[in-house]
């Protein structure tokens, strides 16, 4: 998917078309044109490109393929099945042409390419034309509409019977040469960097479309763009190959240096983050992933423009068309992505880095903005429970622990505790090698290492201590009566996040963090009330 500004009303001059473009000519549409429906203003639209016949005079169309395409009319999503059809994901770069669809715009100038490559994988039969969407030519030019559908695309991938992501070529080689060196018998124990660091380099597994195209996808297929040099068939990989081959060759990777089970992220992060992708595809229903996994899933994802980011979380929210025709801000976005959640249910949302509300009664509530993440790491469960009161929100099944932050260790680290942290700290590359019989400083000091090692944004020395584990918190908790609420239904494997409530001279003060200990899921869960 493009950028907004990247999309079919883009004004941006052509520079010069893909080398792997291939046969395109522009012609007419065909008289085999999907059913035509009304379209209304403001309302999101599922336009298809559609194989046919022949050309006629009616309407653009395109010659890819040994095949005509054309746009169809707006489909009747309402009342009507949505036909099959494919989404094509990809990158526009910086070229473009002109759309041969909307003349009057312009399109990437890999845009051909990139529906050659998708076109080539599927071919219909007798009387089933082959339907592709893609957003050059599918999202509508006019603005209200435009806007309309970018908020839908949860929707338009959703229903989509397959996503085609088009890479680099020097991706898929890379691709390639991992599957080669993992069917070496016996395998090296040197493995190469060069195959991640060009996948880390890949502008499509950057982008922050990948996520929510690729997690509310039915099923996967990565191709490269057509090369111009040879005619022979692209190399191509499904879905569950493609995972089975970059996790297996990270896991080599990793255990073919010394302590780097958390070095991938730190050396290779968008290769790390790409293989998450896919592992939360197989794992989470689609539009069942909670608020927090999706905000670590877009973290340091690229866009140009800011709208970008929540067009893609609310697209991996919902799979409900948009009925919006307005110019919202980021503020608007952001409360839209609020709701969402909240009418789903899930508050994960709090535990991100923002600011929080200064109103009565949503002191809880970060302020509406682009959510920066506590710690980009990939997360799981079905969210965190919870319930709108007249006065704040009832968190449900979080753990509740009192902390006395006069004394910032109040509980010593119990054997429990020390044996977690010094496992876990093990996972990583430290000259020292942590044990049991460390202090509580040194363990507590390198636990807080190890998390800015994942990119933790909390505060160095903001760490308190429970009878079952230690809170990070983002920033030094004021003096107050101070409980920490810790959630149950959405994890990383070292811990959970948390909310800190401080009564500071009567008022309610929250700051989130990061609680790190063992056998959360063996204590009792409770409720707590956020004001």
């Amino acid at each position: 998917m493009t950028d907004l500004e990247d999309t079919p009303s883009s004004t941006d001059p052509a520079t010069q078309r893909h080398p792997g473009l291939g046969a395109t000519q522009v012609g007419d549409a065909s008289k085999d044109a999907e059913p035509r429906q009304p379209s209304e203003p403001g309302k999101m639209e599922l336009r298809l490109m559609v194989e046919t016949a022949i050309s006629s005079s009616e309407a653009p169309s395109i010659f890819v393929d040994d095949r005509y395409w054309t746009l169809s009319e707006p489909l009747d999503i309402e009342s009507e099945p949505v036909p099959p059809y494919i989404c094509v994901s990809y990158v526009w770069g910086d070229g473009r042409v002109t759309n041969p669809i909307h003349p009057s715009s312009m399109m990437s100038d890999r845009t051909l390419g990139s529906f050659t490559a998708a076109a080539c994988q599927y071919r219909g039969g007798a009387g089933s034309p082959i339907r592709i969407w893609m957003d050059a030519f599918c999202v509508p030019v006019e603005r209200a509409k435009k806007r309309a559908t970018l908020e839908s695309l949860g929707f338009i991938f959703a229903h989509a019977q397959a996503v085609v992501a088009v890479l680099a070529p020097q991706s898929i080689a890379a691709v390639e040469e991992m599957e080669a060196f993992l069917a070496l018998q016996p395998g090296p124990e040197e493995v190469p960097n060069a195959p991640i660091a060009a996948l880390d380099e890949d502008e499509w597994i950057r982008s922050v479309w990948t996520y929510q195209e690729i997690v509310n996808s039915k099923a996967i297929r990565i191709v490269s763009y057509p090369r111009a040099e040879t005619t022979a068939p692209q190399k191509s990989y499904s879905d569950h190959n493609l995972l089975n081959i970059i996790g297996d060759y990270l896991n080599r990777w990793g255990h073919s240096k010394t302590g780097v089970r958390y070095g991938i992220r730190l050396y290779y992060p968008h290769a790390d983050n790409f293989q998450e992708i896919l592992v939360d595809w197989t794992m989470a229903a689609y539009t069942q992933r909670s608020a927090l996994q999706i905000m670590s899933g877009l973290d340091h994802r690229a866009h140009v423009l800011p709208e970008n980011h929540f067009y893609s979380m609310l697209g991996a929210l919902t799979d409900r068309p948009s009925p919006r025709a307005t110019n919202p801000s980021i503020e608007q976005l952001a409360e839209r992505f609020m709701q969402l959640c909240e009418e789903k249910g899930d508050y994960s949302f709090i535990f991100c880095a923002a600011s929080r509300d200064r109103r009565p009664g949503f002191r809880w509530r970060p302020m509406p903005c682009l959510f920066p993440t506590m710690i980009p790491w990939h997360c799981y469960g079905d969210g965190q429970v919870g319930m709108r009161l007249t006065d704040g929100v009832l968190l449900k099944n979080v753990l509740v622990f009192s902390v006395s932050v006069q004394d910032q260790r109040p509980h010593p680290l119990n054997p429990k505790t020390r044996r977690f942290l010094s496992n876990w700290l093990g996972e990583f590359q430290f000259e020292h090698t942590f044990t049991v019989d460390d202090e509580d400083e040194i363990l507590l000091e390198a636990t807080y290492n190890g998390l800015t090692m994942l990119h933790f944004r909390g505060r160095k020395g903001a760490w308190y201590c429970t009878e079952s584990g230690v809170f990070f918190a983002l920033e030094k908790l004021p003096q107050g009566e101070t409980t920490l609420a810790i959630a149950v239904g959405v994890r990383w494997t070292f811990g959970a996040p948390g909310m800190a409530q401080i009564v500071v001279n009567g008022e309610n003060e929250y700051i989130p963090g990061v609680f790190c200990g063992p056998d959360l899921h063996t204590i009792e869960p409770s409720t707590l009330l956020l004001r």
